[in-house]
């Protein structure tokens, strides 16, 4: 048990929770242009009046889409981990954290939606653009988040410390 505890990486852990964060909300922006015409046009107002189930399959869509958001983050940060040989209970942990908070709603973007729409309210209002523009640049941010070499040399800090002080130094010659 005690080695499993020492695998765990509090600064991956929380890396991956950021990253998560950004796929989670881009995925679910760009869900909104599945049936943009529909939920957005005004000429299409009165089918949304009457078709309240088209309405709830495509808020459905959305919710979901979140979720395939969150599985291609993980599966990233998975290749990653692998590749740096860091643990894989560090992204599992931090899976199961993004997805319990999702699920129950505290995930933060209530207080963090204003900074992530601002290039969306350079067009229209709900407009097509906006929703790309902005889904986009939260993948991008969460690409970087995931495959920064700064950010890797952050998380592997604390190893790279360990790994000084076990070595010997070697003794001075004159």
């Amino acid at each position: 048990m005690r080695s499993l505890l020492s695998n765990l990486n509090a600064r991956l852990i929380v890396i991956n929770l950021v990253a998560f964060w950004l796929f989670f909300y881009a995925f679910q922006t760009l869900a909104f242009l599945h049936d943009y015409n529909f939920l957005y046009l005004q000429s299409e107002r009165m089918a949304r009046l009457n078709l309240p189930a088209r309405r709830a399959s495509d808020m459905n869509f959305i919710k979901q889409a979140g979720n395939f958001g969150l599985v291609a983050a993980y599966v990233i940060s998975w290749f990653v981990a692998y590749k740096k040989d860091w643990h894989w209970l560090n992204g599992v942990i931090s899976f199961i954290i993004t997805f319990t908070l999702c699920f129950f709603g505290w995930f933060g973007w209530s207080f963090l939606h204003g900074i992530f729409q601002v290039p969306e309210k350079l067009f229209a209002p709900n407009s097509i653009w906006g929703y790309l523009i902005s889904g986009l640049i939260m993948i991008g941010l969460g690409l970087l988040v995931l495959l920064s070499k700064r950010v890797i040399s952050f998380i592997e800090k604390p190893k790279l410390k360990e790994d000084a002080r076990g070595k010997k130094k070697p003794k001075r010659t004159r």
